[in-house]
């Protein structure tokens, strides 16, 4: 089949899903195994027939590079309860609005000579910064326009190199095993980051292409249970769509559900993930979570919905609090 009327066709499967809300398996009608020619599967640790291409083809999706910024002050064009993505690193805090990283997905930025990927993928709800340099190669991220679970793959314009955003590795290609570390961000209304930061610096609206960003195209997405593509992953403890705070403490993963950590007294929770004590601020009105160890410094973690962390990580832990008070860990084994 073309490839452009292939891309066509998937396209509409799409439309119809968001318009009519039809389970995802029954509108895709592609090619039931996948590897897009622009990419090279043949040593993926995933299986290459759960790949799928998931709309517009690579770079289809334009990633920013060394976008322009403003300031909170001199800026006015988000509103206070717009969502973003909020990152402190090297002394440099800057805010990046899910409505423009709906349409980009991948930011690549710099802050003070360090480089670094601001990564979003809607159909996942998931906010991940990776640093993206490692031992002297530097990679530039960019959309390749293929999914595994409904998480975005990306690419490395060095080597071509297929990347899984909720794993921070690359999968396949020349550097597969290659891995980011993941940075600490917030996913936050502009209103309370500013707030709290009120030097930041914010994403400018202008960014060289001609999109609208004030329109939404998943702003419903997240109030229903359907998803767009297949899963060959399914974890019954959360509902699917459920947002958690995942933390990884060397090779341990545990899951924080906002709704748990709102009834936190005075909205702290402290626990102990791998032997490392770890304290989550949540703010209910911007629902944001920062997570930190106990002498207040930011710790890597990653907002999402539950499908997608428990998909990439399985044997993950869920924090809950008890009628007792005490926390504790729901665990799971693979092949639960």
């Amino acid at each position: 089949m073309n490839k452009v009327f292939r891309s066509f066709l998937l396209m509409a499967a799409v439309m119809i899903v968001c318009v009519t809300g039809l389970n995802a398996q029954r509108a895709i009608f592609v090619e039931e195994s996948f590897a897009d020619e622009d990419f090279n599967l043949s040593n993926s640790e995933l299986p290459s027939w759960e790949i799928i291409q998931g709309g517009p083809g690579k770079d289809g999706i334009p990633a920013l590079t060394d976008p322009d910024f403003t300031t909170a002050r001199s800026d006015k064009w988000l509103t206070e309860e717009d969502l973003v993505i909020g990152v402190t690193l090297n002394g440099v805090t800057k805010a990046y609005p899910i409505r423009v990283l709906n349409y980009h997905e991948i930011i690549n930025d710099d802050f003070k000579g360090e480089r670094v990927a601001i990564t979003y993928s809607p159909l996942c709800g998931s906010a991940m910064a990776y640093r993206t340099e490692t031992h002297e190669q530097t990679w530039e991220l960019a959309v390749s326009g293929l999914l595994y679970n409904n998480n975005a793959l990306y690419f490395d314009r060095e080597t071509e190199s297929l990347w899984s955003q909720s794993l921070g590795r690359a999968v396949a290609g020349p550097v597969a095993g290659a891995q980011l570390d993941l940075l600490p961000t917030t996913l936050t209304t502009w209103g309370e980051w500013q707030e709290r930061y009120p030097a930041t610096l914010l994403l400018a609206e202008e960014t060289g292409y001609t999109r609208n960003y004030d329109v939404d195209a998943y702003a419903y997405y997240g109030t229903t249970d359907r998803l767009m593509f297949p899963m060959n992953h399914s974890d019954d403890r959360l509902q699917l769509k459920e947002r958690i705070v995942g933390v990884q403490i060397d090779g341990v993963y545990k899951a924080y559900p906002y709704k748990t950590l709102e009834k936190a007294e005075n909205h702290i929770t402290l626990d102990m993930v791998n032997g490392q004590e770890i304290s989550i601020e949540f703010v209910p009105v911007a629902q944001a979570a920062y997570v930190t160890d106990l002498e207040g410094n930011p710790l890597p973690s990653a907002s999402m919905y539950w499908f997608s962390w428990s998909a990439t990580h399985p044997d993950t832990e869920i924090y809950s609090i008890p009628e007792g008070g005490a926390p504790t860990s729901l665990s799971m084994s693979i092949g639960d």
